[in-house]
C-alpha cells in the first residue's frame, strides 16, 4: 500500500513555503516555473509517487506559499526544505525559473543533488549576447514580455495572460491551457510585479561563469515550440555542463510537461533509468 500524499508547510528564514510530498523509493523534487506553481505537477506527482519519493513545493509568493517581506534566498529555503525531509542527493527537476534555482543550488551545495533535469531552464547570469543565436530571438521575446508588461499595467489581466501564452505556452490545449491561465490569474503579482522576486538573494556568482564546476548527471529538455531563444540557452549549458545532454522534444512549448506529457514522462523514466542506484 503507498503512503499517502501529505501537504504540509514549512517555517523558512521570514515565511512560510507549502509542499507537497509522498511515496517511496528515489527521491524526487519538482520546482515550478516562474508562470506557474506546483500545480503544474498535478499529473506527474501521483504517477511519480508510486515508486518514488516525490516532493512538490511553492516558491515564495506562488500558490499557497507567503510573499517575501524582506531578503531570502531560494536555495536556502529548498536546503531547508531538504534537512527538513532529510533527503539526501534527490534528483531535481527545474523548469525555466525552478532550473535557475536548480542549477544555483548545486553550484553551492553540490553534495545535496544527485542529478538534475533541466526544462528549458533559466540560468544566473543569463545574457543573450553570449548564446550562439540566441540574439537574434531577443526581440521577439522583449516584445511579447512589454506587451503583457504593459497590459497587466492597464488592469487587462486576460489580455496579459494572452500575450504569456504566445510567448511561452504555445502548444496548450484544453485543460492544460485552462491550468496556465489559472496559474498565471492565482500568481499574477509574482508574474507580473516580482513581488518577492525583489527580494531574493543568490548564494555564489552567477551560474553562467562556473557550469564547469558542475559533475553531475544532467539532462536539458527544451520544446521544439517554446521561446526560440531556449534551444540556444540549453546548448549554452550542455556546452558547459561535462556530460550533459539536450533533447529536443517535438510540439512541446514552455511548459514541456503540460504540452507533450507522455514525451516528458518518457525522458523521465529514460533519465533516472540511466543513473546510478543512490540514496535520494
Amino acid at each position: 500500500m503507498r503512503d499517502p500524499l501529505v501537504s504540509k508547510n514549512l517555517d523558512v528564514a521570514g515565511g512560510k513555503i507549502a509542499y507537497d510530498e509522498g511515496g517511496r523509493g528515489r527521491s524526487i523534487v519538482l520546482l515550478h516555473e516562474g508562470i506557474a506553481d506546483r500545480r503544474m505537477w498535478n499529473r506527474e506527482f501521483p504517477l511519480l509517487a508510486r515508486d518514488h519519493r516525490v516532493v512538490r513545493y511553492d516558491l515564495r509568493g506562488f500558490g499557497n506559499s507567503a510573499p517575501a517581506t524582506s531578503e531570502y534566498s531560494p536555495v536556502r529555503d529548498l536546503v531547508a526544505l531538504l534537512d527538513h525531509l532529510g533527503l539526501k542527493r534527490p534528483l531535481i527537476v527545474g523548469p525555466s525559473m525552478g532550473g535557475k534555482i536548480a542549477l544555483d543550488l548545486t553550484l553551492a551545495y553540490p553534495e545535496r543533488v544527485g542529478a538534475l533535469l533541466l526544462i528549458a531552464p533559466g540560468y544566473s547570469g543569463m545574457d543573450y549576447d553570449q548564446v550562439p543565436g540566441g540574439k537574434a530571438t531577443f526581440e521577439r521575446d522583449e516584445t511579447l514580455s512589454k506587451a503583457a508588461s504593459d497590459a497587466w499595467g492597464a488592469g487587462k489581466l486576460e489580455e496579459a495572460t494572452e500575450y504569456l501564452r504566445q510567448l511561452w505556452a504555445s502548444s496548450l490545449t484544453g485543460n492544460a491551457l485552462d491550468l496556465f491561465r489559472t496559474m498565471v490569474r492565482d500568481n499574477a503579482k509574482e508574474v507580473f510585479e516580482e513581488r518577492s522576486g525583489r527580494y531574493e538573494t543568490r548564494e555564489g556568482g552567477p551560474a553562467a561563469a562556473r557550469l564547469n564546476e558542475i559533475h553531475l548527471p544532467t539532462r536539458i529538455l527544451v520544446g521544439d515550440q517554446d521561446n526560440p531563444a531556449m534551444p540556444h540557452c540549453a546548448n549554452f549549458l550542455a556546452r558547459g555542463i561535462a556530460g550533459a545532454s539536450v533533447q529536443l522534444v517535438p510540439g512541446a512549448d514552455h511548459l514541456l510537461n503540460l504540452s507533450r506529457p507522455e514525451a516528458f514522462d518518457a525522458a523521465l523514466r529514460g533519465f533516472v533509468a540511466s543513473l546510478p542506484n543512490a540514496p535520494g
